[in-house]
Protein backbone atom coordinates (compact mmCIF):
# COMPACT_ATOMS: atom_id res chain seq x y z
CA UNK A 1 0.00 0.00 0.00
CA UNK A 2 1.27 3.33 -1.21
CA UNK A 3 1.56 5.50 1.85
CA UNK A 4 2.33 8.83 0.22
CA UNK A 5 1.32 9.33 -3.31
CA UNK A 6 2.44 11.97 -5.70
CA UNK A 7 0.11 13.02 -9.05
CA UNK A 8 1.33 15.01 -12.11
CA UNK A 9 -1.62 15.93 -13.98
CA UNK A 10 -2.78 18.03 -16.83
CA UNK A 11 -5.62 19.24 -15.56
CA UNK A 12 -6.11 23.26 -13.49
CA UNK A 13 -5.81 23.09 -9.89
CA UNK A 14 -8.94 21.14 -8.45
CA UNK A 15 -9.72 19.76 -12.07
CA UNK A 16 -11.74 16.85 -13.05
CA UNK A 17 -8.72 14.60 -13.30
CA UNK A 18 -7.46 16.08 -9.51
CA UNK A 19 -10.85 15.28 -8.31
CA UNK A 20 -12.18 11.95 -9.22
CA UNK A 21 -8.18 10.42 -8.40
CA UNK A 22 -8.78 11.71 -4.90
CA UNK A 23 -12.19 10.31 -4.87
CA UNK A 24 -10.74 7.09 -6.11
CA UNK A 25 -8.28 7.40 -3.95
CA UNK A 26 -9.89 7.55 -1.38
CA UNK A 27 -12.38 5.09 -1.60
CA UNK A 28 -9.27 2.38 -2.06
CA UNK A 29 -6.92 3.18 -0.47
CA UNK A 30 -7.90 5.44 2.94
CA UNK A 31 -4.78 5.96 4.66
CA UNK A 32 -2.74 7.11 1.64
CA UNK A 33 -2.34 10.66 1.48
CA UNK A 34 -2.60 12.69 -2.02
CA UNK A 35 0.05 15.66 -3.04
CA UNK A 36 -1.45 16.58 -6.41
CA UNK A 37 -0.10 19.48 -9.03
CA UNK A 38 -1.75 19.99 -11.49
CA UNK A 39 0.33 21.74 -14.52
CA UNK A 40 -2.63 23.40 -16.81
CA UNK A 41 -1.90 21.31 -19.90
CA UNK A 42 -0.72 17.74 -21.82
CA UNK A 43 2.16 19.82 -23.07
CA UNK A 44 3.19 21.61 -19.22
CA UNK A 45 2.84 17.74 -18.10
CA UNK A 46 5.82 16.64 -20.55
CA UNK A 47 7.26 20.63 -19.94
CA UNK A 48 7.38 20.16 -16.34
CA UNK A 49 7.49 16.46 -15.38
CA UNK A 50 11.05 15.75 -14.59
CA UNK A 51 11.15 18.57 -12.46
CA UNK A 52 8.00 17.65 -10.84
CA UNK A 53 8.96 14.51 -9.84
CA UNK A 54 12.07 15.55 -8.15
CA UNK A 55 10.49 17.93 -5.79
CA UNK A 56 8.00 15.07 -4.86
CA UNK A 57 10.30 12.31 -4.26
CA UNK A 58 12.84 14.62 -2.46
CA UNK A 59 10.84 17.35 -0.94
CA UNK A 60 7.37 16.08 -0.43
CA UNK A 61 8.83 12.57 0.15
CA UNK A 62 6.26 10.45 -1.79
CA UNK A 63 6.59 6.84 -2.17
CA UNK A 64 4.90 6.62 -5.25
CA UNK A 65 5.07 9.87 -8.21
CA UNK A 66 2.36 8.81 -11.06
CA UNK A 67 2.17 11.18 -14.31
CA UNK A 68 -0.99 11.14 -15.89
CA UNK A 69 -2.52 12.18 -19.36
CA UNK A 70 -4.96 11.43 -21.38
CA UNK A 71 -4.06 9.97 -24.56
CA UNK A 72 -6.87 12.38 -26.61
CA UNK A 73 -5.73 14.40 -28.27
CA UNK A 74 -2.74 12.66 -29.44
CA UNK A 75 0.97 14.57 -28.38
CA UNK A 76 2.69 16.51 -30.82
CA UNK A 77 6.50 17.05 -30.11
CA UNK A 78 6.81 19.96 -32.36
CA UNK A 79 11.03 20.29 -31.61
CA UNK A 80 11.33 16.96 -33.17
CA UNK A 81 9.00 16.86 -35.55
CA UNK A 82 7.36 13.42 -33.99
CA UNK A 83 3.57 12.67 -33.80
CA UNK A 84 2.25 9.90 -31.18
CA UNK A 85 -0.08 7.28 -32.62
CA UNK A 86 -1.05 5.78 -29.34
CA UNK A 87 -0.19 5.74 -25.66
CA UNK A 88 3.01 3.54 -26.37
CA UNK A 89 4.26 6.34 -28.27
CA UNK A 90 3.78 8.76 -25.78
CA UNK A 91 5.05 6.78 -22.74
CA UNK A 92 8.71 6.69 -24.78
CA UNK A 93 8.07 11.01 -25.10
CA UNK A 94 7.65 10.75 -21.48
CA UNK A 95 10.47 8.61 -20.88
CA UNK A 96 12.64 11.41 -22.91
CA UNK A 97 11.27 14.03 -20.80
CA UNK A 98 12.53 12.26 -17.43
CA UNK A 99 15.88 11.14 -18.80
CA UNK A 100 18.28 12.87 -16.68
CA UNK A 101 16.64 12.17 -13.46
CA UNK A 102 18.44 10.75 -10.41
CA UNK A 103 17.57 6.65 -10.39
CA UNK A 104 16.45 7.41 -6.49
CA UNK A 105 13.37 9.85 -8.57
CA UNK A 106 13.11 7.23 -10.93
CA UNK A 107 12.57 4.13 -9.40
CA UNK A 108 9.47 6.02 -7.44
CA UNK A 109 8.39 7.42 -10.86
CA UNK A 110 5.54 5.94 -12.87
CA UNK A 111 3.63 7.04 -16.21
CA UNK A 112 -0.06 6.28 -16.72
CA UNK A 113 -1.12 7.35 -20.31
CA UNK A 114 -5.04 6.81 -19.75
CA UNK A 115 -6.55 5.82 -23.55
CA UNK A 116 -8.71 7.52 -24.83
CA UNK A 117 -9.31 10.26 -21.58
CA UNK A 118 -10.61 9.71 -18.13
CA UNK A 119 -13.95 9.68 -19.34
CA UNK A 120 -13.73 6.35 -21.15
CA UNK A 121 -13.25 5.59 -17.28
CA UNK A 122 -16.60 7.11 -15.90
CA UNK A 123 -18.03 5.29 -18.73
CA UNK A 124 -16.76 1.73 -17.61
CA UNK A 125 -20.03 1.05 -15.48
CA UNK A 126 -22.77 1.52 -17.08
CA UNK A 127 -25.02 1.16 -14.51
CA UNK A 128 -23.28 4.47 -12.84
CA UNK A 129 -24.43 6.56 -15.83
CA UNK A 130 -27.96 5.37 -16.22
CA UNK A 131 -28.38 6.72 -12.90
CA UNK A 132 -27.03 9.67 -13.08
CA UNK A 133 -28.58 10.48 -15.99
CA UNK A 134 -32.19 9.11 -14.78
CA UNK A 135 -34.90 11.32 -13.37
CA UNK A 136 -38.41 10.08 -12.03
CA UNK A 137 -40.37 10.84 -15.23
CA UNK A 138 -37.25 9.78 -17.26
CA UNK A 139 -35.29 6.62 -17.17
CA UNK A 140 -32.19 6.42 -19.00
CA UNK A 141 -31.79 3.45 -20.58
CA UNK A 142 -27.90 3.72 -21.45
CA UNK A 143 -26.09 0.24 -22.02
CA UNK A 144 -22.71 0.37 -22.21
CA UNK A 145 -20.16 -0.07 -25.42
CA UNK A 146 -17.34 -2.25 -25.83
CA UNK A 147 -14.05 -0.75 -24.38
CA UNK A 148 -12.54 1.19 -27.01
CA UNK A 149 -9.13 2.56 -26.55
CA UNK A 150 -9.69 5.13 -29.66
CA UNK A 151 -13.14 6.11 -28.65
CA UNK A 152 -14.90 9.47 -27.79
CA UNK A 153 -15.34 8.55 -24.11
CA UNK A 154 -16.17 12.58 -23.40
CA UNK A 155 -18.22 13.09 -26.71
CA UNK A 156 -20.65 10.16 -25.75
CA UNK A 157 -21.33 11.76 -22.16
CA UNK A 158 -22.54 14.81 -23.92
CA UNK A 159 -24.42 13.38 -26.06
CA UNK A 160 -26.16 11.31 -23.16
CA UNK A 161 -26.40 15.01 -21.41
CA UNK A 162 -28.16 16.57 -24.48
CA UNK A 163 -30.43 13.93 -25.20
CA UNK A 164 -31.65 13.42 -21.76
CA UNK A 165 -31.01 17.15 -20.09
CA UNK A 166 -31.89 19.09 -23.58
CA UNK A 167 -29.21 21.33 -25.10
CA UNK A 168 -28.55 23.78 -21.94
CA UNK A 169 -26.99 21.16 -19.85
CA UNK A 170 -23.89 20.19 -21.81
CA UNK A 171 -21.58 17.51 -19.74
CA UNK A 172 -19.40 19.71 -18.04
CA UNK A 173 -15.93 17.39 -16.88
CA UNK A 174 -15.51 20.21 -13.87
CA UNK A 175 -18.77 19.54 -12.59
CA UNK A 176 -19.42 16.56 -13.06
CA UNK A 177 -16.92 14.05 -13.52
CA UNK A 178 -16.68 13.61 -9.86
CA UNK A 179 -20.41 13.51 -9.45
CA UNK A 180 -19.97 10.32 -11.56
CA UNK A 181 -17.22 8.47 -9.87
CA UNK A 182 -18.66 8.93 -6.58
CA UNK A 183 -21.81 6.39 -8.07
CA UNK A 184 -19.84 3.67 -9.59
CA UNK A 185 -20.47 0.78 -7.04
CA UNK A 186 -17.66 -1.66 -8.28
CA UNK A 187 -14.43 -2.02 -9.89
CA UNK A 188 -15.36 -5.32 -11.75
CA UNK A 189 -16.19 -2.91 -14.94
CA UNK A 190 -13.44 -0.55 -13.96
CA UNK A 191 -11.00 -3.54 -14.23
CA UNK A 192 -11.88 -4.37 -17.67
CA UNK A 193 -10.21 -0.37 -18.85
CA UNK A 194 -6.10 -1.68 -18.90
CA UNK A 195 -5.46 1.99 -18.10
CA UNK A 196 -7.49 1.72 -14.71
CA UNK A 197 -6.14 -2.14 -13.92
CA UNK A 198 -2.39 -0.51 -13.74
CA UNK A 199 -3.72 2.78 -11.91
CA UNK A 200 -5.40 -0.14 -9.26
CA UNK A 201 -1.98 -2.53 -9.39
CA UNK A 202 0.47 0.44 -8.47
CA UNK A 203 -1.93 2.19 -5.71
CA UNK A 204 -3.18 -1.41 -4.00
CA UNK A 205 -0.45 -3.79 -5.64
CA UNK A 206 -4.01 -5.96 -5.69
CA UNK A 207 -5.34 -5.95 -9.98
CA UNK A 208 -8.87 -7.17 -8.03
CA UNK A 209 -9.32 -4.73 -5.43
CA UNK A 210 -12.84 -3.96 -4.49
CA UNK A 211 -13.97 -0.07 -3.63
CA UNK A 212 -13.58 0.18 0.50
CA UNK A 213 -16.41 2.49 0.47
CA UNK A 214 -19.12 3.96 -1.44
CA UNK A 215 -19.16 7.57 -2.82
CA UNK A 216 -20.13 9.45 -0.01
CA UNK A 217 -16.77 9.34 1.15
CA UNK A 218 -16.01 11.93 -1.80
CA UNK A 219 -18.95 14.16 -0.82
CA UNK A 220 -17.01 17.39 -0.02
CA UNK A 221 -14.98 16.93 -3.09
CA UNK A 222 -18.08 17.35 -5.08
CA UNK A 223 -19.37 19.98 -2.94
CA UNK A 224 -16.20 22.03 -3.07
CA UNK A 225 -16.14 21.83 -6.38
CA UNK A 226 -19.87 22.83 -6.51
CA UNK A 227 -18.67 26.23 -4.56
CA UNK A 228 -16.13 27.08 -6.87
CA UNK A 229 -18.76 28.74 -8.94
CA UNK A 230 -17.78 27.31 -12.45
Amino acid sequence: MIKKLGLILECDSDGPDQTVFQCLIRRLSPDTVVVAKPQGSKKKVYLNAADVARDLVDVDKCDLVLIVWDQRPLWEDAEKEIIARNCRDERAMMLDCLEGLPEAVMSRTRLLCISSELETWLLADDSAIREYFSTKPHKCKWRGVKYDANANAKGTLISLSIKHRGQGRRYSDFFEAIRIARLIKTTRKLRTIPSFARFLQLLTGDSNREFLSDGSICGELSHETAMKGR
